[in-house]
């Protein structure tokens, strides 16, 4: 994948167009930095290309849930356990609603 700087994108965005029809993607950097992907789509694709994004980026979260979870011990609750924490929570949040 070519890596091009944010500046040419500016300067010569008809170069980062060819470049991206020939790679099928590029990275933007930013002082030498990634900042973006650019992938080609078109008319008849666009809906499906948004749509692997949000998809994408829905595993992502996903991974870091999990990640989190297994960090704090949280993946080893049994299922009494996290109903008992859910009844804590909304008796807390009862009460808050009952004061204010």
């Amino acid at each position: 994948m070519k890596t091009i700087a944010s500046r040419t994108l500016a300067a010569s965005p008809g170069k980062v167009w060819a470049d991206l029809e020939r790679e099928g993607a590029v990275v933007i950097t930013k002082d030498g930095v990634p900042r973006s992907i650019m992938v080609p789509t078109s008319d008849a694709t666009f809906l499906e290309d948004v749509q692997e994004l949000v998809f994408a980026r829905a595993r992502k979260a996903v991974r870091a849930i999990r990640a989190r979870s297994a960090d704090t011990g949280a993946d080893a609750l049994t299922r009494a356990d996290i109903e008992r924490e859910t009844k804590a929570a909304r008796r807390a949040i009862r009460r808050r609603a009952r004061r204010g």
